[in-house]
């Protein structure tokens, strides 16, 4: 897909801009009279705030062609400032054309909307305060809730809430960090392990709900999803995230005696290896957001699309661990 703008969405971005440069200190006017009666004259243009392709200013590469070419990622400019903003990309970072974009609607809703939009607007604005800690994206979609607005929310809090954990759990299974270790006596040693094993399995049980709150969270068929549902449910399952890093930090920095160290050995990573499954559900959700892109509600068949993540412990897991724990047994009653 390219990550132009379309039609729609450049004359989407001119209207809610009033057709006035979104720069707060210029805002001239960008659409005037032709000398032909039936024409007019423009000088404004749908900008990028971040890079269309590759070499561009404020370019992402992490970002998605669909992505780059939706309307939260528009600013409306006139000619001289889209030329200023992508020669100094330092200056003019993706924030601060966010905040111009802001600043500017907020701009127009005063000049030209009722005292009744006026009130909707701060409404609104009250209604987004729990989302001024992220970056500014998150507001846009849903401000302007573009297509499969819903699928692109969650994907973008996933990835701001979760990338830094799931990170850690890699440094974690790398070994690129330390805790304070603890020593585990021998004769605490196995009800040590007996606790743990009850704690993998607590861990192991929410995960089911989590991915059903989250779908609930979309919305019905042919409904509007709840951006404050969906927040919810990215927030819980960044804490579901935590405490399993939590746990995965118990195993890896608890010393145990001898005997006990082929358990724990089996115990490590053993469920922080399914949570990474995780990980995959924004790339996920782009692939289903440029599938709603393309379809034709007139013309293409109804799709629909089903994406299984399984949580499984390791081949032979049970078993080995099994097997592990009765030679213990055995050599403790020895």
């Amino acid at each position: 897909m390219s990550p132009d703008f379309s039609k729609k969405t450049v004359e989407t971005i001119g209207k809610r801009a009033a057709f006035k440069c979104s720069n707060p200190d210029c805002r001239v006017n960008t659409i005037g009279p032709d000398s032909v009666e039936t024409r007019t004259i423009k000088i404004g243009e749908a900008a990028h705030i971040y890079g269309a392709r590759k070499g561009a200013k404020r370019y992402n590469p992490e970002m998605t062609d669909v992505a780059r070419s939706e309307i939260t990622n528009a600013i409306w400019l006139c000619r001289n400032c889209h030329k200023i903003i992508d020669t100094d990309e330092k200056k003019y970072t993706q924030k601060l054309l966010f905040k111009w974009r802001e600043i500017h609607e907020e701009y127009i809703t005063s000049q030209l909307g009722s005292k009744t939009d006026q009130l909707i607007y701060e409404e609104q604005k009250t209604h987004l305060e729990e989302f001024d800690i992220y970056h500014p994206i998150i507001k846009r979609i849903i401000i302007d809730k573009p297509d499969a607005w819903e699928f692109q929310l969650t994907a973008e809090l996933m990835r701001i809430l979760n990338k830094p954990l799931f990170r850690k759990l890699e440094d974690l299974r790398n070994g690129l960090y330390l805790k304070e270790v603890k020593f585990i006596e021998k004769e605490l040693a196995f009800n040590w392990i007996q606790n743990r094993v009850t704690e993998m399995t607590n861990l192991i049980m929410p995960l089911q709900g989590l991915i059903k709150v989250l779908n609930e969270s979309w919305g019905k068929l042919g409904e509007a999803g709840d951006e404050k549902e969906i927040h919810h449910v990215a927030k819980l399952i960044k804490n579901y995230i935590e405490q399993v890093i939590k746990f995965e930090e118990k195993i890896r920095f608890s010393v145990l005696p001898e005997d006990f160290k082929a358990l724990a050995s089996l115990l490590e990573n053993a469920i922080g290896s399914q949570i990474e499954k995780l990980s995959i559900i924004p790339d996920k959700l782009d692939e289903v957001i440029e599938i709603a892109k393309n379809f034709d509600k007139e013309n293409d068949e109804p799709i629909t699309m089903k994406e299984t993540i399984g949580f499984d412990l390791p081949e032979n897991w049970n078993e080995r661990f099994t097997r592990e724990l009765e030679k213990l047994k055995y050599k403790l009653i020895k």
